[in-house]
């Protein structure tokens, strides 16, 4: 049931990572908890932590991804400055890695309106059927 009085948009699926040495996952769940808190986000999208198969022998797999699915085009702001809150306190998390149809961005920067650009950008890759490697714009 999704309310119209947003902007309608395509469903929009955005894959986060964050390539950990411990291999723990701490700060995926962290992420995870601060987007599925997020009230801006709460109307306009799905938030979930998914698991990673287990390894051989391992009792459990790992988390692997935040999922969350936009359904109104006003949730990528919302989620660009949520993203960008969330590295402003985490100062040492690795790199955020952000995939979505075959496209991956890397997220390093607090700036909130940088993350709205990277995830643009990320979407609009998406959308083009071209045979691009979306190498656009690194530096």
């Amino acid at each position: 049931m999704s309310e119209r009085g947003g902007a309608q948009m395509e469903q929009v699926e955005i894959r986060f990572r964050i390539d950990e040495g411990d291999g723990e996952g701490e700060a995926l769940r962290s992420l995870y908890r601060h987007l599925f808190r997020d009230e801006s986000l709460e109307q306009t999208s799905t938030v979930e932590l998914r698991e990673a198969p287990p390894l051989e022998g391992a009792m459990g797999g790992v988390w692997d991804t935040v999922n969350i699915v936009l359904t109104h085009a006003t949730a990528l702001s919302s989620l660009a400055v949520s993203v960008a809150a969330w590295l402003q306190n985490r100062p040492s998390t690795p790199p955020l890695n952000a995939q979505s149809n075959g496209t991956t961005v890397t997220v390093q920067t607090d700036d909130p309106e940088a993350v709205r650009r990277l995830l643009e950008a990320l979407i609009s890759a998406g959308d083009t059927n071209s045979d691009d490697s979306g190498d656009s714009s690194e530096g």
